[in-house]
């Protein structure tokens, strides 16, 4: 399994990447905090609903979200002018082989037909109305990940479970398992 591009919107310290990676060996480079193992991580997210070596669902927390669009989301429901609420995006687009041919299609934000993999955090549907009550009767400090979801899926459309991960990964992170402050930027 090859990935040939990465899509990532609004996660951690990466706003908006559309990288496109080399068919060898592609080597990140860059000064301290500057979103290399962020990268990494939203990678490992993407490909096993993992944080933390935990499952997605139970690390989900403001802190996920780039800080900027958060700061954007408040200030325009501080002045009245209510918008969506942050979502993240993370996309893995596959070489295409064979043996991920299940995970061909287009629903991706590109709609190319090719394998790939979706991970979003986004506004579940079922707590829209709950969600709109929430945010009409108080004022908003970050974003209420109570009313979110997390919806992985292959370019196919294909819900993806734990127990089926279509493609085997490892992420070697030095970092201890779970940080004292919760969360980095």
């Amino acid at each position: 399994m090859t990935i040939e591009r990465i899509i990532i919107k609004n996660y951690r310290t990466l706003r908006a990447v559309d990288l496109k990676l080399g068919a060898g060996t592609n080597i990140i480079v860059g000064n301290n905090e500057t979103g290399k193992s962020t990268l990494l991580e939203a990678i490992n997210l993407a490909l096993k609903c993992q944080l933390a070596r935990r499952p997605a669902a139970y690390e989900l927390h403001p802190f996920l979200f780039n800080s900027d669009s958060v700061t954007e989301f408040v200030a325009a429901h501080r002045a009245g002018n209510l918008q969506p609420p942050p979502e993240i995006l993370i996309e893995l687009y596959f070489k295409d082989d064979k043996p991920l041919a299940d995970l061909r299609g287009t629903i991706n934000s590109e709609m190319i037909d090719q394998p790939g993999i979706s991970l979003a955090i986004r506004l579940d549907e079922n707590f829209k109305e709950e969600y709109r009550e929430y945010v009409s009767r108080r004022e908003l400090n970050s974003v209420p990940v109570e009313y979110y979801e997390i919806v992985w899926q292959s370019f196919a459309g294909q819900i993806l479970t734990p127990r089926a991960v279509p493609v085997k990964s490892v992420l070697i992170d030095p970092r201890p398992i779970s940080k004292p402050s919760g969360a980095t930027r």
